[in-house]
C-alpha cells in the first residue's frame, strides 16, 4: 500500500504533466498564453435525517480550466477529460471562443517579479479514512445531541457529516507551475422545535482543515436545537431607532459586506461605496482588520492565489482607516493598482479591537447593550453596494437592562454600511471565526428597527 505522501506526488506529478501537455497542445494550436487550473478531489457525506441516512455517498471529481490569449483576447473552457484527446478539445474550444471576445489590455499573465516564489507548508491537508460507516454514525450523534436537547425539539432537517481532501494546481506558458494539497472537513445539524402553533429551526454548522479541529458532535447538535427552541415565541417589537448588538456569526456576515465593497468588480465597475474609500476613515480608530495568508490550518489559507501572485500580512484596516483592497490580478489592473494576492478571496481576516478586554466575552457584550436588539440572524437581501444602504430582515432577542428578555422575529434591520461601521462602539473577546474570518460580537450605536 502506498503511503499518504507517496499517494500525493503522484497525484501531483499526474496534475503537473496533464497541465504540461495542455499547454503545448495550446502552443501548437496557435495560443499566445495559456494557463491551467485543476483541481482533484474526493468527498465522502452522509446526512441523517430523523435517524434515517438520507444522503450517503462517495465521490471522486476533477476539474480543469484551460484559459488561452490570443491577439489580445481570452477565452477558457472547462473539462474533466485528461486524455490526450480530451486535452486536445478542450484547447480547441477555448482558441474557437476568443473569436467572440473582445481584446482586453487587462488580460494576461503576472509578472514574473509578481509571483510566489515561496511555498511553505500550512499544514492544510489531513484527509480521514473513515468508512461511510463511520462517517454516518458520527452523524447519527449529532442528531440524536439535538434531539435530546429538549422535549420541543421533535424532528429534524438533518445532521450531516462530509469529509473532502483534494489537490489543486496552477500552470503556466511563462513556467509557473505549482500544487497544493488541502482538506476540508464539516459538521451541520438543522433540528426543528415545536412550539404553541408555530415551529423554528435551529442551524449551526463547523468546519476545518483536521478532522481533529472539529467542534463534537454533541457540541453542534446541542447549539443548532439551542438556537431553535430559544427563537420560539418570536415577537415583533415596535418601530424604532436603538442600538443593535451583532452576535459573532451575525457579525461575519457585515464583514462580508465590507468585504465585497472593497473587491475586484464592484470597485473596477465603480459599484462600490468603497471605490474612493483608500485611506479613508470607515471605522472608528480602535478597529484593525487584519490579513494572513500564512495561518496553518487557516480555512483561507493559501501559498498564491488564481493568477499565482502571494498575498502578505497587512492590515486591511488600521486605526480604523482603509489601507488597501481585494485585488486579484486583472481587477488590479483595471484599476491600475498592483494586486494584492486575493485572485481566490481574503485570506484569514481578523476584526478586533484596541479596546476589547479578556473580560469582554458574550454576556458582558450584552450588558453593554443595555438596552436594544441582539441580532441572531439575518435573513433576506437588501444591501445596495453601490451606495452602501442596507436593509435585512433579522431575528434575535430584545434585551433591557442588560439582560435577554424574550426572542424577537419578523423585523427589519435598516441603515447604511458606511454608518455602521462608523458607529461601531465595541467588539467582543467571544471571536469566531467561519472560513475566512474571525471577529467577535459587534455593538453598533443606533439602527432603525422596523416592527409592529
Amino acid at each position: 500500500m502506498q503511503s499518504s505522501s507517496t499517494q500525493l506526488q503522484n497525484v501531483a506529478a499526474e496534475l503537473e504533466s496533464s497541465a504540461e501537455r495542455a499547454i503545448e497542445f495550446a502552443r501548437l494550436a496557435g495560443a499566445e498564453g495559456t494557463r491551467v487550473e485543476m483541481e482533484a478531489a474526493e468527498s465522502r457525506i452522509v446526512t441523517v435525517t430523523n435517524g434515517v441516512q438520507t444522503d450517503r455517498g462517495f465521490s471522486g471529481t476533477l476539474e480543469m480550466t484551460v484559459t488561452v490569449f490570443r491577439d489580445g483576447k481570452r477565452a477558457f473552457a472547462k473539462s474533466s477529460d485528461l486524455s490526450d484527446e480530451g486535452l486536445k478539445k478542450i484547447v480547441r474550444a477555448a482558441i474557437d471562443s476568443t473569436a467572440a471576445t473582445e481584446p482586453d489590455p487587462a488580460a494576461g499573465f503576472a509578472d514574473p517579479c509578481e509571483l510566489a516564489r515561496a511555498f511553505p507548508d500550512l499544514d492544510l491537508h489531513h484527509p480521514l479514512d473513515w468508512t461511510l460507516d463511520e462517517i454516518g454514525a458520527h452523524a447519527q450523534r449529532v442528531e440524536d445531541a439535538a434531539l435530546a436537547h429538549d422535549p420541543s425539539i421533535k424532528a429534524s432537517k438533518g445532521a450531516t457529516v462530509r469529509t473532502v481532501s483534494g489537490m489543486s494546481l496552477l500552470a503556466t506558458s511563462m513556467g509557473f507551475v505549482a500544487t497544493a494539497p488541502w482538506s476540508v472537513h464539516s459538521i451541520a445539524c438543522a433540528p426543528v422545535a415545536f412550539g404553541a402553533g408555530e415551529k423554528q429551526i435551529g442551524v449551526w454548522s463547523h468546519a476545518s482543515r483536521a478532522f481533529d479541529d472539529l467542534a463534537t458532535p454533541e457540541e453542534v447538535g446541542t447549539l443548532a436545537a439551542r438556537r431553535a427552541t430559544e427563537a420560539l415565541g418570536a415577537t415583533q417589537v415596535p418601530t424604532q431607532q436603538c442600538p443593535v448588538l451583532f452576535e459573532p456569526s451575525a457579525a461575519l456576515g457585515l464583514l462580508s459586506e465590507l468585504v465585497s465593497a472593497a473587491s475586484g468588480e464592484a470597485l473596477y465597475r465603480s459599484g462600490s461605496f468603497l471605490k474612493d474609500g483608500i485611506d479613508s476613515s470607515l471605522f472608528p480608530a480602535h478597529v484593525e482588520l487584519a490579513e494572513d495568508p500564512f495561518v496553518e490550518r487557516g480555512m483561507a489559507s493559501r501559498c498564491f492565489d488564481s493568477d499565482g501572485i502571494p498575498g502578505w500580512r497587512r492590515k486591511v484596516v488600521e486605526e480604523g482607516r482603509l489601507r488597501g483592497f481585494f485585488l486579484g490580478l486583472y481587477a488590479a489592473r483595471r484599476l491600475n493598482l498592483p494586486p494584492t494576492g486575493n485572485g481566490h478571496g481574503p485570506h484569514n481576516l481578523v476584526l478586533s479591537s484596541t479596546r476589547t478586554r479578556p473580560g469582554d466575552d458574550f454576556a458582558a457584550m450584552v450588558g453593554k447593550l443595555h438596552r436594544g436588539l441582539l441580532v441572531t440572524e439575518m435573513v433576506g437581501g437588501g444591501v445596495n453596494r453601490l451606495t452602501g444602504d442596507f436593509s435585512r430582515g433579522a431575528k434575535g432577542f430584545w434585551v433591557e437592562n442588560g439582560e435577554i428578555r424574550f426572542p424577537v422575529g419578523g423585523i427589519t434591520i435598516a441603515s447604511n454600511l458606511r454608518r455602521m461601521f462608523g458607529g461601531l462602539q465595541a467588539i467582543g473577546s467571544d471571536a469566531m471565526t467561519r472560513g475566512w474570518a474571525s471577529s467577535g460580537s459587534w455593538l453598533i450605536d443606533a439602527m432603525r428597527i422596523g416592527g409592529a
